[in-house]
């Protein structure tokens, strides 16, 4: 029994790796967004988007047989996450903006 519990949990260990990687790879290019919604003044958050990405997580993760309510919660961790930090890039921009008037 041990064994098979052992297994189960080294297959855990094994997606969790690949979840990190895939989710540090995401964070790059939500960064990117981020300096370009800087960049171009746009704002941090787009609510056309997240309801767009909302409907997507719904319909796959119905694909995978995965409760969308769980799914939906981990996404809005994430999103509110990435919203926060473009809205740090959006104010430091803003600042450097204003620095930049000023000398």
């Amino acid at each position: 029994m041990t064994s098979r519990l052992d297994e189960l949990r080294k297959n855990i260990d094994e997606i969790d790796h690949e979840m990190i990687a895939l989710l540090a790879k995401r964070f790059k290019y939500t960064e990117e967004v981020g300096l370009y919604k800087a960049k171009n003044n746009l704002n941090a958050q787009d609510t056309t988007r997240e309801s767009q990405q909302f409907q997507k997580i719904t319909q796959l993760s119905e694909r995978h047989g995965l409760t969308p309510e769980y799914a939906s919660e981990i996404y809005r961790r994430i999103i509110d996450i990435v919203i926060s930090r473009h809205q740090e890039l959006l104010t430091m921009n803003l600042k450097d903006d204003q620095a930049s008037r000023v000398r």
